[in-house]
């Protein structure tokens, strides 16, 4: 496929493609922003005359209302770029108090494309004895064609001395570029067998950092934040690439954060560092995608938007990001990197309020994310990823016990569903939706196949894997759950959730030393985690270490907000160890709790087992039962049933539940 012919130009070393945005210095990226490369192109295109500062300011920023001292200060950084020192005008002079020309000895010449695509960059370049320049230059594109993107191109035959075009010339230019190409080609070809030129290993994981504010004190986290979770959910669309989840890099929020440090420690090949700045209407976007092993920019760029064309720049990075990392894409993976789920930008916005507040997993971020995902419906009725937030919401609320199972688990299935009818490949809605079938609607089969939907869409879904692991866990299938929550641990390496997940599955197992490991190596990432604190101490209890367990759940109490959870561990383990008035005291308050706020009945039943009063401990089950408590598709496997386990009772309820014929 053939191109048209484009100009490119040559001064002093350097080559400026203004179509490609590309300026090269012997070759070598030279990084501007945005203004300062279309000032150099404005300067350049006025083949040395005098261009004035009305004319810059109107032609780059052209409905932007800027000062005169924005021009002074792109024009210094251009000239920095350039190596121009002051008062060495070498390339730019300055007409004072009009404008600016450009005086370096630049040289136009047609380049005419001929195909796309390479995993390497190639240039070559050879200066003729009359003259004529000949470059061919490979560069990564985003095509899946295997063909080499190459430049063709010659100085015009007015750089000879006698200012008449020579069509010998240009025949003996397009012999050599003809002949240089076919060297590119076996390049490219002997390359792309042996990997990159430069030796640089092919990038197979990314992190995408949470974007910084250009002014602090104007900071707006939801949407720095929200503007990397849209570009994560973006770029999982392509299989080749494993993209770390929002959860594993929202730490790295910090202003001072180094990004190679974060890619480091998150075990990546590269990172995509960026800023943002909405100011009124408008929004400003700068971001870098960044080789760990080394340091290099690989791509960088400026964006100055209206906020309502927020959806085009990501669209642009998105394409601009997967054209750097050289993947081959799918028509259905290009499709996925550019997919809008609303136009509207309000309810955007809402959205990204609700995911920052459901990822801080608290009780009130949920109760928030909820609000902010409802009000987002709201503004765009066919808004699937608002709707998947929302299940989300009410999976959460119901999870940790937030929200009784009954109002929690209805109608997060109704907004899976929803979101579902709408955008049937929303791999969030299937996991969601697979949530509510296996912890309350107690379909099983049915649950297994939602999992395996949203994971044949998004295989790096990293909680998907971690969600069906907990599924396979409660069926007993230890092995597959382990090896599904190791799966997920390799594609959010440093989340506690998942290293303390690994924990739960062996704690299931009665694998308790093993379980105790795991949750230590989970504290060390965070000592101040009260879920871990709280998951510690239940292995400890099993084994009988009832004082070293009860240290932990005195730990986590104060660390979990108000959770009946950690309370009730605390009881069975003073109950077990024969502090029973302690126990009973605590019971006591769970149950004035209850008259005013969610206790899951199975947690008070598993206090009553270990005081040994079976009678209150299967009411509470039975309690649990009508409830369609979640926590019942533990039966067959928690450790805290243990004291009922041999019951008559216990065996009719697990059948009951579906999890025993």
């Amino acid at each position: 496929m053939l191109e048209q012919n484009r100009t490119i130009y040559s001064f002093d070393g350097f080559t400026l493609d203004p179509h490609r945005r590309v300026l090269l210095r012997d070759g070598q990226p030279v990084q501007l922003t945005s203004k300062a490369f279309d000032l150099l192109v404005a300067l350049i295109e006025s083949g040395g005359r005098e261009v004035t500062k009305e004319e810059l300011m109107e032609r780059i920023w052209a409905d932007q209302i800027v000062e005169d001292a924005n021009l002074t200060v792109t024009m210094a950084n251009l000239r920095k770029a350039l190596g121009e020192k002051a008062r060495d005008h070498r390339f730019i002079v300055t007409i004072p108090g009009r404008g600016y020309r450009f005086v370096g000895e630049s040289q136009p010449r047609a380049a005419l494309i001929i195909e796309e695509h390479t995993r390497s960059q190639i240039v070559i370049e050879q200066e003729r004895d009359n003259g004529d320049t000949i470059a061919v230059t490979a560069l990564p594109a985003a095509s899946s064609s295997n063909i080499v993107r190459t430049e063709m191109s010659a100085l015009p035959a007015s750089a000879g001395r006698d200012g008449r075009a020579s069509s010998s010339r240009r025949l003996i230019a397009l012999a050599s570029a003809v002949a240089l190409l076919a060297i590119t080609i076996g390049a490219y070809y002997f390359w792309s067998k042996r990997g990159s030129p430069t030796g640089a290993p092919q990038i197979k994981s990314i992190a995408v950092l949470p974007f910084k504010p250009l002014l602090v004190e104007s900071r707006d986290e939801s949407l720095e934040l929200g503007m990397a979770d849209t570009l994560i959910t973006r770029l999982s669309n392509i299989r080749e690439i494993s993209v770390r989840p929002i959860s594993s890099v929202r730490k790295y929020g910090a202003l001072e954060q180094d990004a190679i440090a974060a890619g480091r420690e998150q075990r990546v090949d590269a990172v995509l560092d960026g800023q943002i700045q909405k100011a009124g209407e408008k929004v400003r976007v700068t971001v870098r995608l960044l080789r760990v092993a080394d340091g290099v920019t690989i791509w960088a760029s400026q964006f100055d938007e209206k906020m309502t064309d927020i959806f085009t720049v990501q669209d642009s990075i998105s394409e601009r990001v997967t054209a750097a990392l050289a993947v081959r894409l799918t028509s259905e993976e290009r499709r996925g990197i550019t997919k809008r789920h609303t136009a509207d930008v309000e309810a955007y916005q809402l959205y990204l309020k609700g995911r920052y507040h459901l990822n801080r997993l608290t009780d009130d971020g949920f109760f928030k994310g909820r609000d902010y995902f409802q009000q987002a419906i709201d503004k765009d009725p066919n808004y699937a990823l608002a709707y998947a937030g929302l299940a989300d919401s009410y999976n959460m609320l119901g999870s940790f016990d937030a929200l009784a199972s009954a109002e929690a688990y209805p109608k997060a299935r109704e907004a899976a569903e929803k979101a579902l009818r709408l955008d049937e490949g929303l791999a969030e809605a299937h996991a969601a939706l697979a949530m509510v079938k296996f912890a309350y609607d107690w379909e099983f089969t049915a649950a297994s196949r939602e999992f395996q939907r949203a994971l044949e869409i998004d295989p790096h879904y990293s909680d998907a894997h971690k969600m069906n692991s907990h599924y396979l866990a409660a069926m007993g299938r230890f092995d597959e759950a382990l090896r599904e929550m190791k799966r997920a641990q390799e594609l959010d390496p440093l989340s506690v959730e998942k290293i303390a997940g690994i924990g739960e599955i062996l704690y299931f197992q009665r694998q308790y030393d093993q379980a105790i490991e795991q949750y230590r190596k989970a504290l060390e990432m965070d000592p101040n985690s009260g879920f871990v604190h709280w998951a510690l101490g239940r292995p400890l209890t099993a084994q009988g270490k009832y004082d070293e367990a009860i240290v932990e759940f005195q730990k986590a109490i104060p660390l979990s907000g108000d959770s009946p959870d950690e309370p009730a561990e605390l009881a069975r383990a003073y109950a077990l160890s024969g502090r029973r008035d302690q126990a009973q005291k605590i019971l006591e308050e769970l149950k004035r709790q209850s008259d005013h706020k969610h206790v899951a009945p199975t947690v008070m039943a598993a206090i009553y087992g270990a005081l040994g009063d079976k009678a209150q401990a299967f009411a509470s089950l039975n309690k649990a039962f009508n409830e369609r408590d979640f926590l019942l598709v533990l039966l067959n496997v928690e450790p805290m049933f243990d004291p009922l386990r041999s019951d008559s009772r216990f065996v009719e309820l697990s059948r009951r539940v579906g999890l025993t014929q």
